[in-house]
């Protein structure tokens, strides 16, 4: 035990750093005060890893849907994905091609419940100062778990085998009683023996015989909700026969299920809410084959909303996957990404020939509501009172005729996408893609422009040089009809359409008509029905170089002002241009030096007055100590967008600089217990040239720390100041006259873990002070009457006195109850 002990003390400095990763990018979120966002979390942080990212609310019926926009250092535009809803939270994955070194900078937009506007987070001008998340290549961040005994691909006696591991003590998220581990296939999670962060699994505590040879060990890491966070595995070899046993594998059959009960009560501005959920999930695996399922069902499920019930059923294996229900399916960019379709999403995969499909919903129906129905005799004085009113015909069999007054509904919505590919998925491979999307007219009663949607496209990827050489590339072409409600023209239509054109163009209509009918609606609002400068096409080619410790990327891009795919609703459009960046590892990386420069135009067309440019240039230096000196990283960013306009020009003027400065220094000690602190400092500044002259200036101080005590006690503090100077029409400024917001946030979080860790108690306290006056009270307990079953309950009180210009003093209450067992 001495040996264990010692080795875990050799590694402590090395995990804490890992631990450093998960614990300060939230409270970087947390520096961004609002009334709709109360936390968002983000998960441990490995380069060319999907990357998740929760985004907690503070009242469940705040919004109706949510987008991330993020981008990777060295871009100027965000890429957006819609998030997954489920109660009072929504979740995304980034997709590990987008989680590389130096910076990722986000934010996110709010569709608000009952509203057509949308509200950012965070508030303060968010695309010149958005939230960042740095990602660090240092190796000590890649694991969070230290292997004790057997070493990896260590040969040892059969009498010496002791399995050994320690995780690391610092993350509060990791349910350390869930751990499971697997030798081969047989399941030790209920024959190890666990003090704190140590896991041993000793000889006395098995039965049988442990043969000579290879052996896996697997270790399964869950969080307090149940979820798998990370697995773990290394090998090693046997010499000989042990007596060290394994417990008999009953099944071939392996399976576990949660099932996770939640009531909650919100009681805010005096309105009272009561929200009941329930979530069960199940997965079993047999040899290669795995299936999984999940359904989520909450009382928020309305008929005039999208769907808020969720359920996914599905099965995989290396050679297919399969599912129905609610899921995300993946194309390239150009053709679908970060959709949800409610439906059938399969893969195929068989060596060098794959197969991907998705057909479904990606828009439920909503049905038109009516407000009132009159004779036809008062529909004149009926749309005098209301000229922007929606009226219809009702019922026709009546005598007289009965009209409608009624708003839109939202036509049902289906898609389906194809993807054949040739080569491993992996490697160099060759691609074909085709989606269509259509309207369905007959779904609502009263409808407006139903519309439809096909693209057509290709990408392909070649791997050189054991990937140190990456070439990629994808274009597409769409056509997008944005009304089907008469379908295709006929002859005499087109006559009379196009009656000032002559009659070869007028039978090149038709032409295009008889070809495309079959594929989509062809009519006078079908884009595009020419191909001058090809507003509908998008292409895009990168080439990605690895060696001699830099990592290369150049972009071309090239989006037509008329391309859309209704898989792809994030896409940026009318844009061409550039993108060139490069990080470098030096001095046996511990230095990183990361550049990038971006210029974009606009204009595709060639159908606008002028052209905009932008130009982004960034570069970013981190320092890795590997003594008692910080950890420090320099970032500066420059940014213009301009035309050909003079700045006098009032309407179509453009000519705006932005520069942001982010210095950040970390530091571990320890001074009676174990402390990792963070000093950030991060100012933008816009400089609007033009006549509307919209300056603005954003600047957040945050100082934190995190300590782990000898008790099972663990604390974060945090200061922060935000100061941001901006345009406002709100009534203490002129009429877009200039204005200011100052507030300071101080926040303290503390946990502690009782009875071996069976019952863990939590709490906040974040007072907010200056133009926003707030303060946050939140107390948790979960308890575990036994291993798998867990009761949770949380208490927030919000106590508001000011919110930027809206004085008045309220108080919200929220309280929720968790029952879960795991199997």
């Amino acid at each position: 035990m001495y040996r264990i002990a010692s080795v875990t003390y050799q590694y402590r400095r090395e995990m804490w750093l890992a631990a450093v990763t998960l614990f300060i990018i939230p409270l970087s979120s947390l520096a961004q005060l609002s009334d709709k966002v109360s936390k968002v979390n983000v998960g441990a942080v490995h380069p060319g890893d999907p990357l998740s990212i929760q985004v907690e609310f503070v009242s469940a019926n705040v919004v109706d849907r949510i987008e991330i926009a993020f981008r990777q250092f060295g871009e100027r535009d965000f890429r957006r994905v819609e998030m997954l809803v489920a109660g009072n939270s929504a979740t995304v994955t980034i997709p590990p091609v987008f989680v590389v070194p130096p910076s990722l900078e986000y934010y996110f937009v709010l569709y608000l419940h009952g509203q057509t506007t949308t509200e950012n987070y965070p508030i303060e001008n968010p695309e010149q100062h958005p939230l960042s998340l740095t990602i660090s290549e240092a190796e000590s961040t890649k694991r969070a778990i230290v292997i004790l005994s057997p070493e990896e691909n260590e040969k040892v006696q059969a009498d010496d085998v002791l399995i050994s591991f320690s995780l690391v003590n610092d993350d509060s998220s990791i349910n350390r009683a869930a751990t499971k581990v697997y030798l081969d296939a047989a399941d030790l999670s209920t024959n190890y023996v666990r003090s704190e962060d140590l896991f041993v699994i000793k000889p006395e505590n098995v039965s049988s015989t442990l043969s000579s040879g290879p052996h896996t060990v697997r270790v399964e890491i869950f969080d307090t909700q149940g979820k798998p966070v990370d697995t773990y595995s290394w090998q090693f070899t046997v010499n000989g026969t042990s007596e060290i046993g394994l417990p008999p594998v009953s099944s071939v059959w392996k399976y576990n299920y949660n099932i996770q009960l939640e009531t909650r009560n919100e009681d805010i501005s005096s309105e009272v809410r009561p929200y009941n959920r329930a979530t069960i999930s199940a997965n079993g695996t047999y040899n290669q084959f795995r299936l999984n399922g999940r359904v989520y069902v909450t009382n928020e499920e309305q008929d005039n909303r999208q769907p808020q019930n969720r359920f996914f059923i599905g099965g995989e294996s290396p050679w297919f996957n399969v599912g129905y229900g609610d899921s995300y399916p993946i194309f390239p960019d150009l053709i679908m990404n970060g959709r949800r379709v409610r439906g059938f999403n399969g893969k195929l995969t068989f060596g060098k020939f794959n197969l991907d499909v998705t057909t479904g919903n990606i828009i439920r129906r909503i049905e038109s509501t009516v407000f009132k129905t009159f004779p036809e005799s008062t529909l004149a004085v009926e749309q005098a009172n209301d000229p922007t009113g929606a009226f219809g015909l009702y019922d026709p069999t009546t005598n007289p005729r009965l009209w409608a007054k009624y708003n839109y509904g939202t036509f049902n919505r289906t898609l389906f996408a194809i993807r054949p590919s040739f080569g491993k998925r992996e490697e160099s491979h060759i691609g074909f893609s085709y989606l269509k999307s259509t309207d369905d007219i007959g779904s609502i009663r009263f409808g407006i422009k139903p519309q439809e949607n096909v693209v057509l496209g290709s990408d392909l990827v070649l791997t050189l040089d054991r990937r140190n050489i990456e070439i990629t590339g994808q274009g597409a072409f769409s056509a997008t009809n944005k009304d089907i409600t008469n379908g295709s023209f006929s002859d005499s239509l087109i006559d009379i359409l196009y009656k000032d054109y002559d009659e070869s163009y007028r039978n090149r209509i038709r032409n295009i008509r008889d070809a495309f009918s079959g594929i989509i609606t062809v009519n006078e609002h079908l884009t595009p029905l020419g191909v001058k400068n090809l507003p509908t096409l998008a292409y895009e080619g990168g080439l990605s170089l690895n060696y001699f410790n830099n990592a290369l990327r150049f972009t071309y891009l090239r989006h037509g002002e008329g391309y859309e795919s209704f898989g792809q609703s994030f896409l940026r459009t009318d844009v061409r241009g550039y993108n060139i960046s490069d990080r470098i590892r030096l001095a046996n990386n511990q230095w990183f030096l990361s550049a990038g420069f971006e210029r974009l135009k606009d204009n595709t067309a060639e159908t606008k007055a002028t052209t905009t440019t932008g130009t982004t240039g960034n570069v970013s230096l981190s320092y890795f100590s590997r003594s008692s000196a910080p950890n420090v990283t320099l970032s500066y960013l420059h940014a213009s967008n301009v035309n050909e306009r003079p700045i006098t020009d009032s309407l179509y003027a453009i000519d705006d600089r932005t520069d942001r400065v982010l210095v950040q220094l970390g530091k571990e000690f320890t001074f009676g217990a174990r402390h990792t602190t963070l000093l950030s400092v991060s100012t933008s500044m816009r400089d609007d040239r033009s006549y509307r002259d919209l300056d603005t200036r954003n600047t957040t101080v945050m100082l934190s720390a995190i300590s782990t005590f000898t008790i099972p006690l663990q604390t974060v503090t945090s200061l922060t100041i935000n100061s941001s100077k901006f345009v406002s029409s709100f009534s203490s400024a002129p009429v877009g006259g200039p204005a200011s917001l100052t507030y300071t946030t101080l926040s303290t979080t503390a946990l502690y873990r009782l009875m071996e860790d069976r019952l863990q108690l939590s709490g906040s306290f974040s007072p907010t002070f200056g133009d926003i006056q707030r303060v946050l009270v939140d107390a948790t307990a979960q308890y575990y009457v036994m291993k798998n079953l867990s009761v949770r309950s949380q208490l927030s009180l919000y106590l508001n006195q000011k919110f930027y210009q809206f004085p008045g003093s309220t108080n919200d209450v929220i309280w929720s109850l968790i029952l879960r067992a795991d199997v």
